[in-house]
């Protein structure tokens, strides 16, 4: 029996216990996830969770199961990531986060690139301003 197959029993709204989370982690092969990462993974699928809409839209089909897609996951876990750094606590984290939040999450830039973007700009400007007051 697949793994897949012994934890498709459980229901959409049966919450894993920590001893059945504690097991998940103990089947997977690789490196485990810190205390810290873990923390932000469980905040990640409770923010996820809070949007059924993102859900339904980010939907991915594992046999006769229908699950939230890594996509998701991923998008979930930079929004919630980038508030961590800020200092925000998870409980502030899950009431102010949005699902246009989430959905932005990957189509925003770095500061360093915005800053490149905005130097080249200023250099592009300076030579066609140079180049319209050198031609007679």
């Amino acid at each position: 029996m697949t793994r897949a197959a012994e934890h498709s029993t459980m229901t959409d709204h049966e919450a894993p216990t920590e001893q059945e989370q504690e097991e998940l982690w103990e089947q997977v092969e690789g490196e485990s996830p810190d205390s810290a990462t873990r923390q932000a993974l469980n905040l990640a699928h409770r923010a996820a969770e809070k949007f059924p809409e993102l859900a339904n839209r980010y939907r991915s089909f594992a046999g006769p199961v229908a699950i939230a897609s890594g996509a998701l996951m991923a998008l979930t876990g930079v929004a919630v990531a980038r508030r961590v750094r800020r200092g925000q606590q998870p409980e502030e984290i899950l009431d102010q986060i949005t699902s246009d939040e989430i959905e932005q999450a990957a189509t925003v830039t770095s500061r360093r690139n915005r800053v490149w973007r905005m130097i080249v700009r200023i250099a592009r400007r300076r030579n066609s301003n140079k180049e319209t007051t050198d031609t007679p």
